[in-house]
């Protein structure tokens, strides 16, 4: 129970960090990135389940037009799974060089050092090898996730499935976030993944807590850029 609430305390710093003067200024494109993201998809989603919506209650009896208001409260739910999914995976791979660049300067701030005296043109060429290494980790989570999504149609399995489901998702957040800093630092995305094994419940903790606040309306715009500072404290403090 301790690892698993220093991980949540490595969210609750990542909110402090971005607040923080001196890094203020790192957070706004993300942050414009992932208002634009949440807010497209909100509308899209709203507009096909508008049509639908109207299209199913034109098949129904009158007595059962009642059934119109479970199609919005679906439409909720799968909001916010869509966005757990679809949005983060979508805004790291639109603001990874932002991130990367986030997480380097939040390091820079909690050190004190500079890290390798990288200009900014050398940054602007490590754009696509930053776009490749999160393509990378979409390469390791799509077939893990379908392996998990099989396991939810086999009885006697399915309850399991589900929370082997919460626990590897909480894990790929960590994974994700804390993937900037290392990367920074030249790790393999392997030597990575052994790191934070051995910090398993740390990174459980810092994960599950990314989770539930993404689904939390207006604070989950802040999330990401929150969630690329905790995981950089997270590597400076327990490499």
């Amino acid at each position: 129970m301790t690892q698993l609430f220093i991980g949540i305390h490595y969210l609750l710093e990542g909110f402090r960090l971005i607040s923080e003067r001196g890094l203020r200024r790192f957070v706004v494109i993300p942050l414009f990135i992932n208002m634009l993201l949440f807010t497209g998809l909100f509308f899209l989603l709203y507009h096909y389940t508008g049509e639908f919506n109207q299209w199913f209650e034109q098949h129904l009896p009158t007595w059962l037009t009642w059934l119109g208001l479970f199609i919005w409260l679906l439409f909720f739910l799968s909001f916010f799974l869509l966005f757990i999914s679809a949005f983060v995976t979508v805004a790291n791979l639109m603001s990874a060089p932002f991130n990367s660049l986030l997480a380097e300067k939040v390091e820079e701030y909690l050190t004190g050092k500079s890290l390798e005296g990288r200009t900014m043109g050398e940054n602007i060429k490590d754009i696509p090898r930053i776009m490749g290494r999160q393509l990378g980790i979409l390469g390791y989570y799509v077939p893990r996730t379908i392996f998990l999504l099989v396991l939810f149609f086999i009885p006697l399995i399915q309850s399991a499935a589900s929370v082997l489901w919460f626990l590897f998702n909480a894990w790929m957040m960590t994974l994700t976030y804390l993937d900037y800093p290392t990367d920074n630092h030249r790790l393999t995305f392997q030597a990575t993944r052994a790191w934070l094994s051995q910090r398993r419940w740390v990174a459980w903790g810092f994960g599950i807590s990314v989770l539930l606040v993404s689904m939390i309306p207006v604070i989950n715009f802040f999330v990401i850029p929150a969630a690329v500072a905790g995981a950089t404290k997270f590597w400076v403090e327990e490499k």
